[in-house]
This record gives C-alpha cells, sequence and structure tokens, in this order.
C-alpha cells in the first residue's frame, strides 16, 4: 500500500515537472519572437477570391512558419510531452515500430469519391480507343500493419480499392500493386517520415505496372540506384512532431551506361519553365526535398524524350507518380502529366492535337478517396466529339498532314513540325543534353550506392528548372 503510494506520488511529480518545462519554453519561445521573430514577413491580405481558391491559407501558413522562431521546436515539445503520457498519434499521424510514421487510412469522402469514379468511367468511354489503366497505390498502414500501435483500429484499405475496382468501367484495366507491396514489404519501400513511397517502391510499382501495359522492358537501359541524400525529414515528421531521431535516405535510379542517356525536355505549362531533367536538385537544399522528382506537383508537366517510341502517355496523378515516371521514359516519345488538384486549364485542350496512346490513373488509395477535383477535371462536355486521339487514328491524322518522319518518330501527330519530330529537344544546349533523365555521370557511376555525393553531379539529381529565356533557349546548369 505504501509502495503504491510512493509511485502515485511520483509520477504525479513527473507530470508537474513536464508541465513546468512545458510552459517555460512556451514563455521563452513567445518571447524571443517578439524580440527576434521576422517582422519583414509579409502577412498576406484577406480577399475574398483567395479564400474561396484556398490560397489565402496557403499564405498564411507561409506567413505563419516566416514570422514565429521556434515552431518546428514548439511542435517537437509538444508531440514530445503527449508521447511521455502515451498518445502516439498526431494530426492523423501514428508513431509506429521501428521509426515509422504511418498515416491514418483515410475514409472515403463517398459523395466526390462516386462523382470521380463517374467522371473517370465517362472519361474512358469518350475516349474509347485509348487504352485506360488505373493504378491505385496503397498506403504505408495498409502494407505494414504490424508497424502500427497494436491497439489500433482503422479503415480497411484493401476493401476500399475492392469496391473501387468494382465500379470501374468494363473498359478500364486495374493495376493492382498490393500483392507485389506485400511481397517486398520488409524493404525499405515507404519512407518513414514522409507520405510517398520510396523510389524502391517506385521501382516494384513501375514492374507490375509496365506487365499491365505490355512494355517491352527487354529494351529499356539497366538502372542502377544512387543515393542522393540522407537527411531527408518527410511531411509527416513535419506535420506530427514525431520522428526528429531518424532521417531517411533518397535514391535515384540512372542508366548503369552513358551511353543509354536519354536527352528530354521537361516543361511546366503553369510557369513556361523548362528543364533537361527529370530531377530538380536545388529542392535537396530546401524543406520539401521529394521535390526533387520532377520539380515537385504541378497542374500540367509536359515530358518530351528522344526514346525510340511513337508512343504517348497521358498521366492524372498525385505526388505518388512523381518518382514512378522515370521508369516509364524509356517507353514514350512524350509524356504529360495533370494534377487535378492544380490544373486550372481545359482539358480539351491538351486531348486536342495530340495522338496519345496511353491514359494512366496513378494516385495513393487516400488521395484517391479523398479527392474533390478528379471529377471537376476530367468533366466531357456533351458537345465533346467522338475520339480520334488514340494509336489507330495517328496513322490518318499523320497521312492529313503528310508531315509523319521516316521513323515515325512524333507518333503520327498531324500538327506537329520538324522541331518536334527530332524530339522537341533543341531548346537544350550540349551541355544539357548529356544530362537528360537525370542520370548520374561518370564520377556518379564511380561512386557506391550509398555514397551521399552519387547523385550530386551533374546528371545525377539534375539541373534545376529554369526560366524559359526570350530567345527560347534554355541553359542547364
Amino acid at each position: 500500500m505504501e509502495q503504491t503510494q510512493k509511485t502515485k506520488k511520483k509520477k504525479t511529480y513527473t507530470k508537474q515537472i513536464t508541465a513546468l518545462v512545458f510552459f517555460g519554453v512556451l514563455a521563452v519561445l513567445c518571447l524571443f519572437n517578439l524580440i527576434f521573430g521576422n517582422k519583414e514577413a509579409h502577412k498576406p491580405a484577406l480577399r475574398i477570391t483567395a479564400v474561396l481558391d484556398g490560397s489565402y491559407m496557403e499564405d498564411y501558413e507561409t506567413y505563419f512558419e516566416e514570422r514565429f522562431a521556434g515552431k518546428g521546436a514548439f511542435t517537437f515539445l509538444n508531440e514530445s510531452v503527449e508521447t511521455l503520457f502515451g498518445k502516439r498519434d498526431s494530426s492523423g499521424i501514428w508513431k509506429g515500430k521501428d521509426e515509422y510514421l504511418l498515416e491514418e487510412i483515410a475514409a472515403p469522402d463517398k459523395k466526390n469519391l462516386e462523382k470521380n469514379l463517374e467522371a473517370v468511367n465517362a472519361f474512358s468511354e469518350a475516349y474509347y480507343n485509348v487504352p485506360v489503366y488505373f493504378m491505385l497505390v496503397p498506403n504505408a498502414a495498409s502494407i505494414l500493419p504490424d508497424k502500427m500501435p497494436a491497439y489500433h483500429i482503422g479503415e480497411d484499405q484493401d476493401k476500399q480499392f475492392e469496391e473501387i475496382e468494382k465500379k470501374l468501367g468494363t473498359g478500364i484495366n486495374w493495376v493492382d500493386v498490393r500483392k507485389t507491396l506485400k511481397k517486398h514489404r520488409d524493404e525499405d519501400i515507404y519512407y518513414r517520415t514522409d507520405k510517398n513511397w520510396t523510389t524502391l517502391g517506385a521501382q516494384y510499382g513501375y514492374e507490375v505496372l509496365a506487365q499491365a501495359m505490355g512494355l517491352d522492358v527487354s529494351k529499356a537501359p539497366k538502372l542502377e540506384p544512387y543515393v542522393v541524400n540522407n537527411d531527408f525529414s518527410g511531411s509527416l515528421a513535419q506535420k506530427s512532431g514525431y520522428g526528429k531521431n531518424y532521417e531517411d535516405s533518397i535514391s535515384i535510379y540512372a542508366p548503369d551506361s552513358l551511353k543509354d542517356n536519354l536527352e528530354v525536355l521537361v516543361t511546366d505549362a503553369d510557369e513556361n519553365m523548362k528543364s533537361a531533367t527529370l530531377y530538380d536538385r536545388s529542392k535537396l537544399d530546401g524543406r520539401d526535398k521529394y521535390s526533387l522528382f520532377l520539380g515537385g506537383d504541378h497542374g500540367m508537366l509536359d515530358i518530351r524524350t528522344t526514346a525510340e517510341s511513337a508512343d504517348r502517355l497521358l498521366v492524372f496523378k498525385d505526388s505518388y507518380a512523381n518518382c514512378l515516371i522515370p521508369f516509364l521514359v524509356p517507353y514514350y516519345r512524350e509524356i504529360v502529366m495533370i494534377d487535378p488538384s492544380l490544373y486550372k486549364g481545359n482539358l480539351e485542350d491538351v486531348m486536342e492535337g495530340r495522338n496519345f496512346t496511353g491514359i494512366l490513373f496513378l494516385y495513393s488509395g487516400n488521395s484517391f478517396v479523398t479527392d474533390s477535383s478528379v471529377g471537376k477535371v476530367l468533366e466531357i462536355r456533351p458537345d465533346t466529339p467522338a475520339v480520334q486521339t488514340t494509336a489507330g487514328s495517328a496513322a490518318v491524322s499523320a497521312s492529313q498532314s503528310g508531315e509523319t518522319d521516316a521513323g515515325g518518330a512524333d507518333g503520327g501527330s498531324g500538327d506537329t513540325d520538324a522541331e518536334s519530330r527530332d524530339g522537341g529537344l533543341e531548346e537544350t544546349d550540349a551541355e544539357s543534353q548529356d544530362s537528360g533523365t537525370g542520370d548520374a555521370d561518370a564520377e556518379n557511376k564511380g561512386s557506391e550506392p550509398g555514397d551521399d555525393n552519387a547523385g550530386s553531379g551533374d546528371g545525377g539529381s539534375g539541373d534545376t528548372y529554369t526560366d524559359e529565356g526570350e530567345d527560347g533557349q534554355d541553359e542547364a546548369e
């Protein structure tokens, strides 16, 4: 009895001391910000249009982060105290085993999910001659349930996927990566501190996708992994305050021979910026290092290549696609990526004049079941004409214009000129041509996959995105 009372008193003292430390640090942070806070931080103006389109809250969050020093320390302190008292989740993020932070499996937004699936089916029917592939990637908590706290009970993502598959039209090819990812669950297929899958996970996903799409992988260059960063603290760590004692590594896959390099021209249609690489090395110096892949998310990104193919692929995606797309580049002359949550253009303008030979939907499970933008972007107007954007109609389009080259390099698109038949890459200079796929250069090829400097060469993690000059010429770093 006496021992029990002593234990209770000890716990009470621990709680009191922790509370005093917490409020003491909070007071110091407040005082510090009053004196040393960034008073030059620009506070966004409150406008109705900004509130309606969501930009006001994004700008205000940026202002808050710039204005108040020590915000990260405060978040970490707050979560440390809560963990001390047994709390294992924060903002829908669970602190799991083996340093894993796992995003809660999201409950579907049934109304929007229904609209999105109807829109996907209608889009597939409108462009009925183009093969459509639908690939949902399970989130880490679904593949790694043993990493979650033992008492956790959440949504069944497998059941969600099964329901979505049933509601997709018969003309849509369902690509299921769950079995493959579960087979490799003991490998690092998900980041521990970020919501995305790793490049290794994306490679396994690509292998399943390539088989479903009938890609001839024997003609693709052999790729090797190169570590380009070893101090990645991802979005889950930043949002929750957990995971401060662990840092992930980021890898890219590049050809093991320089002769297998492909030239690429990557165009951000929103900002009218061009790059000669798939990787934006400057992002490794910032907070969101995952944006290394394709420079992050964009409303529309156009990738033109020198691949020996006439095929063109249209991709609707979220961030999970960013590190997988480089695996698909060798198979396509052009890949157009659209992120419906950011896209502001007219989809019919994208479809017109391009003979897409494939359409891919690539999302994480959580992203797709909670998305509210897919249906809006895919909305088909009643007067949409019958589709001729197919591999079969490419020859018709080409014969109408009479502008196909000997190799059919431009997919038979009737509106392409000599520049696009050469891959549309004239805007890159000789220096940038060798960094086309963002692969490692000679220096990188000699480094071990674990070398932190492996991707820091001119080709490894690539040249940063640059503004297009007045003369249309872009020069890689």
